[in-house]
């Protein structure tokens, strides 16, 4: 079976959450089936989308996943995952100083909804401000056909309040209100399909009602990874 290195701490519930979503759907009888996964928590690793923004101090955050990068490769790891989106801005640039391959999670979660939803059109991006700026689903979505739903500024500033004050300060209980009208709003916009593009999105949606199919780019990344894994 292949090692699988996991770049995580992007955020710690996210990372928590991709290891759950690996162990619970891999198809195991006994402990030795289950996914070798190396998992490399790097608390260190600077916000990313602070970054990308050019918000004043922001570190840039190359080093420390390069760090992540080489002690999983010098582990043993065959193949790299991040549960991270805004991360995969960073992919080329980590392989320009590690030489090892990634599964994407933005590429196989568009792959998903070409796959299960053919007839959809109007697709929500649910993602940090960082993700929204360097287009990493849309190019992949209108490559593919899509078309990407444009958010204003009060509701992508609700979608980012849900992220880090939310989730990543671990207030998801109180911040269920707040993102229901997240996505109340994005139904209203006809949307078809909503794609939960920030690790910590699928920790909230799961709290939330919605009359439309969302999909989970860390379920996607799990499933990927399985199969990988063992071939």
């Amino acid at each position: 079976m292949k090692k699988i290195g996991v770049i995580g701490g992007m955020g710690a519930l996210a990372t928590v959450d991709l290891f759950s979503k690996i162990v619970t759907n891999t198809e195991a009888k006994c402990d030795q089936e289950h996914v070798h996964l190396l998992i490399d928590n790097n608390s260190c690793i600077p916000d990313r989308t602070a970054f990308i923004l050019g918000i004043e101090g922001a570190k840039d955050p190359i080093d420390e996943l390069v760090k992540s990068a080489t002690r999983l490769k010098e582990s043993g790891a065959d193949i790299l995952i991040m549960p991270c989106n805004t991360a995969h801005y960073f992919i080329d640039r980590i392989k320009e100083k590690v030489d090892i391959d990634f599964i994407s999670m933005i590429e196989t979660t568009v792959n998903v909804i070409k796959d299960k939803y053919p007839d959809s059109k109007n697709i929500a991006v649910v993602s940090t401000t960082g993700t929204k700026r360097t287009n990493l689903y849309e190019n992949y979505l209108d490559k593919a056909g899509y078309t990407s739903i444009i958010f204003d500024e009060v509701l992508q500033s609700d979608i980012m309040s849900s992220i880090y004050d939310g989730v990543k300060k671990g207030k998801v209980i109180e911040y269920t209100y707040l993102f229901q009208s997240v996505v109340d709003r994005i139904e209203s916009l006809g949307a078809d399909i909503i794609i939960s593009a920030c690790t910590e999105i699928p920790i909230l949606m799961s709290s939330v009602e919605t009359s439309i199919p969302t999909v989970d780019p860390t379920l996607e990344l799990a499933l990927a990874t399985i199969r990988y894994a063992k071939g």
